[in-house]
């Protein structure tokens, strides 16, 4: 059982199309991103109150928490945002990097000098840090995982060891095996979750028709937890090759313009439920199991799902 807690939104009533990530630090503060684009929210854990931090970025669309030195977000920007009154897209080029939340400095990794980026642009969905590497997913560019060291670039994944390449690797994570930490990916296109070493090393991946949509990955003990776009919330154990829905899928089916409601040519906001998910996005575990998520959707959505 858990119990479910639709949390108060940053933004009341934003027109924005919400594309976030979602992130814990070691105080508790909740970090996901402003819906227009261009700052960070964060919930306090001292007192619930929820303030807004300016960054240079477009679309803060993966956030995760590094706890080394002052601590530190590392934020994915894929360079374009789908603004209202019709959802047209804005551009830039797409960013990765260190945001220090002492300092208030953003520091952005260089783009690796691939061939593939002469035609293709960079457009990093996902970061995922330990030790002295950095790995972050390019997820709506090129579809590679690209591993960054001490030194800079050092080595482009993009899946073909596994006889397929990456379709879209959204979301990374590293977690804890009895061979080690390991990188997982959510390849979304390919409906998969493959695991490599720290170095690169492709090492197996998983599937099941339960999985329809895997887009941002956290760990809670020996499992997965993973959302999935279509609109479900799972639990995965790599080990033991299981898969349970947390939450399920709707029953119903996809409404014309989901992940919004389209009537009459015009795109709004969907009259989302307690107890179902519509598009859920990110994902973050606290360390008393607790999950939160965001909604892919006009105005977003964050809700905290806690274990009784």
């Amino acid at each position: 059982m858990i119990r479910w807690d639709t949390l108060p939104p940053g933004v009341p009533g934003s027109a924005e199309w919400s594309h976030s990530g979602i992130a814990l630090d070691r105080e508790g503060n909740l970090y996901w991103a402003h819906p227009g684009g261009g700052a960070l929210l964060v919930r306090r854990a001292l007192d619930g109150r929820i303030a807004q931090v300016e960054v240079p970025l477009l679309e803060i669309h993966g956030i995760t928490y590094d706890p080394r030195g002052s601590g530190a977000l590392w934020l994915a920007d894929p360079g374009f945002k789908a603004r209202p009154p019709d959802y047209d897209y804005e551009a830039r080029e797409g960013s990765a990097g260190r945001f220090d939340l002492a300092t208030r400095e953003f520091t952005a990794l260089r783009p690796p000098a691939h061939p593939a980026y002469t035609g293709d642009s960079w457009r990093p969905t996902s970061i995922a840090v330990t030790g002295p590497a950095v790995f972050v997913a390019d997820g709506y560019g090129a579809s590679f995982v690209h591993i960054f060291g001490e030194r800079g670039h050092e080595r482009t994944i993009d899946g073909t060891e596994s006889g397929k390449p990456f379709a879209c690797p959204h979301g990374l994570v590293i977690a804890e095996s009895d061979r080690g930490p390991e990188l997982i990916v959510a390849d979304r296109g390919n409906r998969r979750l493959m695991t490599f070493g720290l170095d690169g090393e492709y090492r197996g991946s998983f599937t099941d028709v339960r999985l329809r949509a895997p887009s941002c990955l956290a760990v809670r003990g020996r499992e997965l937890i993973v959302t999935d776009l279509d609109g479900a919330l799972t639990a995965v154990d790599l080990e033991k090759d299981a898969l349970r829905h947390i939450v399920p899928f709707p029953a119903a089916e996809k409404r014309e313009g989901w992940p919004n409601d389209r009537r009459d040519g015009t795109l709004s906001r969907p009259h989302l439920a307690e107890g179902t998910l519509n598009s859920p996005h990110g994902v973050v575990v606290g360390p008393d199991g607790s999950i939160y998520l965001t909604e892919y959707v006009i105005g977003g959505r964050e809700v905290r799902l806690t274990p009784r």
